[in-house]
């Protein structure tokens, strides 16, 4: 697993270490509720079980980076179904919404990505209630290609939402890591 360097954060694997830090943030409700994957309350266990599966290698798993501020983690960066139908997933600490970081961090591994697998394009997805999230990826260079339903675990129901896609040629325009 490479470990990126943008300048403020550092991209690397999740650790074991990492699971206090992980369970605190993304148990968040205000977190969680946004995420199509991730259950309230979230536990060690689940943490636990996340961490097991992220960067086996395997097909379909997910290749996770870790976003590190300096002194602990904050946020995460998924690339997932690599390499035939890859998606963006993402999620920030509440304390450190509205800093940039999520778009830095991104950007960086969305350049990594088309750096080191043959993908042309990768699709992503935001509630239609987040317009922060959908901000991040249009900055990045997604556009908007369709309507659809988030299943949220957290709320126990889906939200509308927008399924957005990004072309290889688009972020490099956009990104300079």
């Amino acid at each position: 697993m490479p470990v990126i360097q943008t300048e403020r954060l550092t991209l690397r694997a999740p650790h074991e270490s990492d699971l206090e830090r992980i369970v605190d943030l993304i148990g968040d409700y205000e977190v969680s509720k946004m995420l199509a994957l991730v259950p309230h309350p979230y536990t060690r266990e689940h943490g636990i079980d996340w961490l097991s599966q992220a960067n086996t290698g395997k097909p379909g798993c997910e290749t996770v980076f870790a976003l590190d501020a300096g002194d602990s983690l904050i946020g995460c960066v998924s690339l997932g179904k690599l390499p035939n139908d890859p998606t963006l997933g993402y999620w920030l600490g509440r304390p450190y919404w509205g800093r940039g970081y999520m778009s830095e961090a991104a950007g960086a591994a969305l350049a990594w990505l088309f750096a080191n697998h043959p993908v042309d394009e990768l699709t992503s997805q935001a509630m239609d209630e987040n317009p922060a999230s959908l901000k991040v990826l249009r900055k990045l260079g997604f556009s908007d290609d369709s309507k659809g339903t988030c299943e949220s675990l957290a709320r126990g129901e889906g939200r509308p939402s927008t399924v957005l896609r990004l072309k290889r040629d688009t972020l490099i325009k956009t990104v300079t890591v």
